[in-house]
């Protein structure tokens, strides 16, 4: 991979749809969940406590006492989840590189050893994967010396059997 290609895929923070999809998925159904549970607890807390009154008297002091709160969450949201998307692209990038560097390797192509940037999770997996690229070289070497000797011997043993 270039650099110049490897700088472009630094700047996408939304690299694996279906992992960081899931996990901004997530977020909002646990802010919406956070919300409705707020104000039921608020509602009848309201409702066991407060004077007895109509439901929909209930419902207007709600919207009224919890609206500012409800648009501050709201605000926050897109920023909580643009943080979920750049914490997750720390773990999904060096994952994603991580499959395509072993796909090639799978495939027989030569893989260079992999560094995964300054702050992403797991450094430990491209370390240890570079381990098993250099005993694959080891072995492949090894192998290819395995049989230039054999290959020598068998033509030894040809010249001898027919001087």
């Amino acid at each position: 991979m270039s650099k110049n290609t490897n700088s472009v895929l630094r700047k996408r923070l939304f690299v694996d749809p279906e992992v960081q999809g899931q996990l901004v998925l997530r977020v909002v159904l646990y802010w919406a969940t956070c919300l409705m549970t707020v104000a039921m607890v608020v509602m009848c807390w309201r409702i066991v406590n407060g004077p007895a009154r109509p439901f929909y008297r209930h419902l207007d002091d709600m919207w009224f006492h919890l609206g500012p709160a409800l648009l501050a969450s709201l605000i926050l949201l897109p920023m909580v989840i643009m943080d979920v998307i750049r914490v997750s692209n720390r773990f999904v990038g060096p994952l994603l590189r991580l499959r395509r560097s072993l796909r090639n390797l799978a495939s027989g192509q030569e893989v260079e050893p992999i560094r995964f940037r300054q702050g992403d999770f797991w450094q430990g997996f491209a370390d240890e994967f570079n381990a098993v690229i250099t005993r694959m070289k080891e072995l492949e070497i090894a192998a290819y010396r395995t049989m230039e000797v054999g290959d020598d011997q068998s033509d030894q043993a040809k010249t001898l059997v027919h001087p």
